[in-house]
């Protein structure tokens, strides 16, 4: 490398030497290159041509600085928010908002979601407009609602755990008095209505009732009692229809009455081993069912009748025990009305040729039971319809044309436990004339 350098260095100095010192014929060269010093700097920049190789040297600085990359943006969600304060003592498992229009709720807007108390959760992307909202609880409950409510922007809601209660009097008079009690009290307490009346066929809303299970009662101007529920279950929502003590028609003649004082009417004083009927005293006939899965009566014998109305008050020392309203021509063939006080549920039995058929009433649910008490049961059958009264309320009625004629019988049942002592009281019969 060293050898071919300086040769190649002679050969330059040789040419530049010829072209410096020979003008041949006297003619003026065409251009002429200057000599420069090897060591002597470029007096200016040379401009560049496009087939010339740009300079090796990094390009300035650009005085402009480039914009840094941004953290990045949430996504702002459209509509409205709502957000739910739960601050009742149970959680909330579904959450409804309906336009106010709609006649059904919709999809639950918590989608699995639960807002447990002391908790709350933002709903989001709600299209603004008038809704009706309701919570719910785990067996969908109904915790609370907020009926037509505006919702737009950012808005929220607390539900506290209060029960709204609408009562609606379907009687024929004003309701003066209205008591809600804890069933576990044994006072009424204050008056809710204040001076407000309920006439008949109007609606009033009673709120800030916390949960719980209540006695409720509406009296007359006279402070008589019009209705009263048993161990109602307050949650959310609660409606009463008020209907009343039914009176009697005006073609019903009272036929037998009898207080069990004495036994001026010959009653029990029977063992047959199954059931002991023992005689009436101290306004009481009571029966001992000894054996389990029988219903036991005795019939009220004086007379037979086709339309009429019976009733007798009853209560049992047992859970496992029923008592019982029936009519009839003989034992093998008879209606059976049958109240369960500890669960508040009644039914309406059919006994034919000494076999229980399908049930005219299969159990069903009554507020108006008592379940701790007694209860008057009364059994009506007019114009081929067999109705059902607890406490003077009528629960339910069928259409059955057997047995145009009958007697009354008064008793109780048992079910998987026997050893159980129904009493009775007050039986009167009323015949349609």
């Amino acid at each position: 490398m060293r050898h071919g350098s300086l040769i190649l260095l002679a050969v330059v100095l040789l040419v530049l030497s010829s072209l410096a010192c020979s003008v041949p014929g006297g003619q003026t060269p065409t251009e002429t290159i200057p000599l420069v010093e090897p060591t002597a700097a470029p007096t200016a920049v040379p401009t560049l041509l496009p087939t010339q190789v740009p300079p090796t040297e990094p390009p300035p600085a650009p005085t402009v600085p480039v914009p840094t990359k941004a953290a990045p943006v949430e996504p702002v969600a459209e509509g409205a928010t709502l957000e739910i304060i739960n601050e009742s003592d149970v959680e909330i498992w579904y959450v409804y908002l309906s336009p106010s229009k709609s006649d059904s709720w919709g999809e639950d807007w918590l989608d699995n979601d639960i807002i447990r108390p002391g908790e709350s959760y933002v709903i989001t992307g709600i299209p603004s407009g008038v809704y009706d909202v309701r919570v719910e609880g785990q067996d969908e409950v109904v915790l609370e609602s907020w009926w037509t409510v505006d919702i737009v922007d950012e808005m929220s809601w607390t539900v506290t755990g209060m029960v709204t209660f609408e009562i609606t009097n379907y009687t024929g008079e004003a309701i003066y008095y209205l008591y809600i009690s804890p069933s576990d009290s044994d006072v009424w307490g204050e008056d809710w209505l204040g001076e407000y009346i309920i006439e008949p066929d109007m609606t009033y809303t009673v709120t800030g009732i916390p949960f719980g299970i209540y006695d409720i009662q509406a009296r007359n101007q006279d402070d008589e009692t019009i209705e009263t529920l048993y161990s109602a279950d307050m949650q959310g929502e609660w409606y009463w229809d008020v209907v009343g003590r039914d009176n009697l028609p005006d073609n019903a003649v009272l036929r037998f009455e009898d207080d069990f004082v004495d036994n001026r009417n010959d009653w029990g004083g029977v063992d047959n081993g199954d059931v002991l009927y023992r005689t009436p005293a101290n306004g009481e006939f009571c029966m001992l069912i000894r054996t389990p899965g029988l219903t036991a009566w005795e019939w009220y014998e004086p007379f037979r009748t086709d339309e009429f109305i019976a009733e007798t008050s009853c209560y049992y020392d047992y859970s496992d025990a029923r008592c019982g309203l029936g009519f009839g021509p003989d034992g093998d063939n008879l209606y059976w009305f049958e109240v369960s006080a500890y669960d508040q549920s009644y039914a309406l039995f059919l006994l034919e040729n000494d076999e229980w058929q399908d049930s005219l009433i299969p159990w069903t649910s009554s507020n108006n039971i008592n379940p701790s008490g007694e209860n008057v049961l009364s059994l009506e059958r007019v114009d081929g319809m067999v109705s059902v009264y607890i406490n003077g309320v009528l629960q339910e009625e069928v259409a059955s044309d057997r047995f145009p004629t009958g007697r009354l019988g008064v008793g109780g049942a048992t079910y998987d436990d026997g050893n159980v002592e129904v009493c009775l009281g007050d039986l009167r019969v009323w015949r349609l004339e």
